[in-house]
């Protein structure tokens, strides 16, 4: 059956709003329920193999004192994976995570929904030092750009694009005092529970402002998809 002009508008309205849902819909997840966020170990040995793209900065890491404590995987509910390894200084009491950009499509499959512009910003290797307060604070300190806001002695984080894991850890360094008392369990099991602290606590606001966009394009799509239903409704009213 042939179909007029309007309903072939209606379904290209329709089809434009399937993949602005599909697209985002994990965002929209991630903005109003930032805590879900799993973390996974998929290696727990300090054994465990780096790719050829993390060997330099495993070197640096290394030669700064840090230890790696394994790699571990990161889920979005409806949305990719990504796969980071974990590392400790204790004397420094910090934490180094270093994460694939971008974002890992699990078995590489194409129904994976894509990453946010900036998730494919940035380093291949994506550094971030991480420091925990006796008091629950946090201070994280990227080699890319951060979205979140600086609360005093609860949450600072900097973002010193491409910089070199010498220079941002001295960065990083340089504010730990301005932490208070740094704390944390230095084991790949400690810094997945200080993680989901921060998902749940403090860091719910850098990841709304990161992925409030998508919660915009999912309800955006979710309207396309409903007013052709509507209208039709309202025509037979």
């Amino acid at each position: 059956m042939a179909l007029d002009g309007q309903s072939l508008l209606q379904l290209a309205t329709v089809t434009i709003g399937l993949g602005l849902v599909w697209a985002n819909l994990w965002r929209a997840l991630v903005f109003l329920t930032p805590s879900a966020t799993t973390f996974e170990i998929e290696d727990g040995s300090p054994d465990a193999p780096v790719p050829g793209w993390l060997e330099e900065t495993h070197g640096a890491l290394l030669g700064l004192g840090f230890a790696p404590v394994g790699s571990w995987l990161e889920r979005r509910r409806a949305g990719p994976t990504r796969t980071a390894w974990g590392y400790v200084n204790e004397a420094h009491r910090t934490f180094a995570l270093v994460a694939d950009s971008p974002l890992v499509r699990r078995g590489g499959s194409p129904l994976t929904p894509p990453e946010p512009r900036l998730e494919r910003e940035g380093p291949a290797a994506r550094v971030t030092f991480f420091t925990v307060s006796a008091s629950n604070g946090f201070l994280l300190s990227s080699n890319f750009r951060r979205p979140g806001a600086t609360v005093p002695a609860r949450h600072l984080c900097a973002g010193l694009p491409n910089a070199a894991p010498e220079r941002l850890f001295r960065a990083h360094l340089r504010r730990v005092a301005e932490l208070g008392v740094s704390a944390g369990t230095f084991s790949l099991d400690g810094l997945l529970t200080h993680l989901r602290d921060w998902n749940a606590t403090v860091g719910r606001a850098e990841l709304q402002r990161q992925h409030g966009v998508g919660l915009l394009w999912t309800l955006g799509g979710l309207g396309m998809v409903a007013s052709p239903l509507v209208g039709r409704f309202w025509g037979a009213i």
